[in-house]
């Protein structure tokens, strides 16, 4: 199976069925497999042919699915680019995937000008605008409904390359290819039991490999996706009860925003929610009851990795009620493996560690990617012949939980001991006061490194006093070499298209100027 059949079959399947909402516009199956049909034969009239890259620089839109599966059809490469960077870091992107179009949504046009014009990119095709070349309505009505795929086709050939946020140096491009990204679906599908009746809401970007993912596993089924432009709490809560919505993603800082929200507000009527995924950081035991009680859903945690064609690991919603019955163990878990993943930790020599030793966490899986754009060295590194080696750090414990210790490059070396930052951040981001806390090493003359905590208070407090309630909690949770030497408080840490910290700013800001250190 392809990714085109996705639409492919649903189109023909529930034509008349609603397939996605978005800022007040509504496409059925049947149109979203037309306009698929449309976009790629455009794209081929243009002389683009298999292999060929395309670049998508736009915000979340309701053309997303049905650009993908147009893209997928066609054989055309996806090339999802970050709608906040640089325009040189656009540029080089365009310019080491080799694209040889785009599609730009107008409220990025400005940012794309300059980099498609220095890469001479040449086919242009724009969302609400002409800007920068035919407007993008007007290529669907010169594209056919037809079936455009390639005789020559398959499983095998690339379907999207899926940039990394480039922590160090420039970003590698990820090469996903058909089989790879349907054996993710497939096992997505079933690790989070999605349902036909499904309604969706996507809240956070699509040119992400969450979003990328999305786009197929939200979708597989028939199912139906609501998109926002953008992550607005109280626009979430409105949709959840107009749009009938069952599923969505939050990161844990949104999560907690929409709890304060639902909190301080009115009455919500949420009782077709059945379940609450959330990824790129834990949750802790208070925030999981608060969610539970004023949601009135399941919660379920995905751990996953581009290269390994996204998730890999889920925490259920039965682990959470386990969590909230006293299942200590599993506090610090992101969850068991996927039915179609194999994890194993494994030491620098390569060997297989037991239960309860930290290393570097392997996974293999179908839904791997195939390596690197044009990286032959870095692939050789990263895929193996025992699998994908994530560069995270973590151990499994006796019923095969996974828990993260943090990125390698992350660790912090202090008087020759290894310190985790995720173990800290643990400790302390159980504190009712601390909406976010970063772990990070500071250089030190004597003992190489230590430990400082950047803390995000939550609300006005009085911070002299939570730095004396978080020593004394770390004292009580961490061994004294664990313990942050130094507490610095901050309205906000930078974050991520993810939402994921970005630790390497954090660190640097820390080089620039402390905040508010004691």
């Amino acid at each position: 199976m392809l990714i085109g059949d996705i639409s492919r079959h649903n189109g023909r399947r529930y034509p008349a069925k609603t397939a996605v909402i978005s800022e007040g516009r509504q496409l059925s199956w049947g149109a979203v497999d037309e306009r698929a049909n449309r976009l790629a034969t455009y794209l081929q009239s243009t002389g683009l042919k298999k292999g060929d890259r395309v670049a998508v620089c736009a915000r979340n839109t309701l053309e997303w699915p049905e650009i993908t599966y147009g893209l997928a059809k066609a054989g055309l490469v996806l090339v999802p680019v970050n709608i906040r960077l640089t325009p040189a870091e656009i540029q080089y992107i365009i310019e080491d995937s080799g694209v040889a179009a785009a599609i730009v949504h107008g409220d990025q046009a400005e940012i794309a000008a300059g980099p498609l014009a220095g890469a001479g990119v040449g086919t242009v095709l724009e969302l609400g605008g002409s800007s920068l070349g035919k407007e993008y309505e007007e290529a669907l009505a010169g594209g056919r409904n037809v079936d455009p795929t390639p005789a020559d086709l398959t499983p095998d050939d690339l379907h999207v390359l899926l940039y990394t946020s480039g922590t160090t140096g420039h970003p590698k491009g990820v090469m996903n290819d058909h089989r790879g990204m349907m054996a993710m679906t497939l096992d997505t599908t079933i690790a989070t039991e999605s349902k036909h009746e499904d309604i969706g809401l996507a809240t956070t970007p699509f040119f992400t490999t969450g979003g990328v993912v999305r786009a197929l596993t939200w979708l597989y089924l028939g199912q139906a996706i609501v998109i926002h432009p953008k992550f607005d709490p109280e626009a979430l809560l409105d949709s959840i009860e107009r749009d009938r919505v069952t599923f969505t993603t939050l990161i844990p800082t949104m999560l907690i925003r929409t709890l304060r929200l639902l909190e301080e507000g009115k009455t919500r009527d949420l009782t077709s929610l059945r379940r609450i995924s959330y990824g790129g950081a834990p949750v802790s035991r208070e925030v999981i009851q608060e969610a539970l009680v004023r949601l009135g859903c399941d919660m379920q945690q995905r751990y996953g990795l581009t290269e390994a064609g996204g998730q890999f690991t889920i925490l259920t919603p039965q682990d959470h009620r386990d969590l909230l019955a006293g299942k200590e163990s599993i506090k610090s878990s992101c969850g068991r493996e996927t039915p179609m993943a194999e994890v194993w930790i494994i030491d620098d020599d390569g060997n297989r560690l037991p239960a309860g030793e930290t290393g570097e966490i392997v996974v293999r899986a179908d839904s791997q990617a195939r390596g690197y754009w044009n990286r032959p060295e870095q692939t050789a590194q990263t895929f193996r012949p025992e699998g994908v080696w994530s560069g995270d750090t973590g151990w499994l414990d006796d019923e095969g939980y996974l828990h993260i210790a943090g990125r390698k490059t992350d660790m912090i070396i202090s008087g020759g001991f290894n310190i985790y930052p995720a173990e800290l951040e643990r400790v302390l981001g159980s504190h009712e006061q601390v909406d976010t806390v970063v772990v990070v090493g500071r250089a030190h003359p004597e003992w190489g490194e230590t430990p400082v905590a950047v803390v995000v208070p939550r609300g006005d407090v009085d911070t002299a006093a939570l730095e004396a309630d978080l020593r004394a909690l770390s004292r009580a949770e961490l061994g004294g070499y664990k313990q942050p030497r130094e507490y610095v408080f901050r309205s906000e840490v930078p974050l991520g298209p993810a939402g994921k910290v970005l630790k390497r700013e954090v660190k640097a800001s820390l080089a620039d100027g402390p905040g508010q250190a004691s």
